[in-house]
């Protein structure tokens, strides 16, 4: 009968299962002076009704999700992000054979300023866009509404503004 050492076996699989629960993030190990952020709601120059609110409801969302920024009122916040929904708009990505539409792309554009309010300054400002598409036939594994694909495309302009936020830290 073979021996088979299994002690080099074993390490191997705790260095791969300590490595693969790793986490990255943006929280940086270095913060800057700033610990809270203030999210006011979003102006709305659209006619899409309440993407202001919306908009402003993922920021605030993903900003606590991140845990990075505290989110608290402006009173007592060490910066703000503000700003305003300039554009959303819902054209066509592609056709069907017969010339119906099979795909939208729902996108949202956002002109945002992060401000430090400890020593007044502008961190930065931008225009920022989140998008996502839906198909027309709702199939499968799809994004099957406009509603849901304006959720997705909120989701990932929050997600881009944390990380825009976060990222020199």
């Amino acid at each position: 009968m073979r021996r088979v050492c299994l002690l080099p076996a074993a390490v191997m699989m705790v260095a791969l299962v300590l490595t693969g629960c790793s986490h990255y993030g943006f929280s940086a190990s270095v913060k800057t002076h700033i610990s809270s952020v203030a999210i006011p709601v979003l102006e709305n120059e659209t006619v899409e009704f309440a993407i202001g609110q919306e908009l402003t409801d993922a920021l605030i969302e993903g900003f606590s999700d991140d845990s990075s920024l505290r989110v608290v009122g402006e009173d007592e916040a060490e910066s703000i992000l503000r700003g305003t929904v300039v554009r959303y708009s819902r054209p066509v990505l592609s056709y069907d054979a017969g010339g119906s539409p099979r795909e939208y792309k729902v996108s949202v554009v956002a002109k945002l300023s992060y401000e430090d309010l400890t020593n007044g300054t502008v961190v930065w400002e931008d225009e920022i866009t989140g998008w996502a598409v839906y198909s027309a036939s709702g199939e499968s594994g799809e994004l099957a509404t406009e509603e849901e694909a304006q959720e997705r495309a909120l989701e990932k302009l929050a997600q881009d503004v944390l990380s825009r936020t976060v990222q020199a830290w």
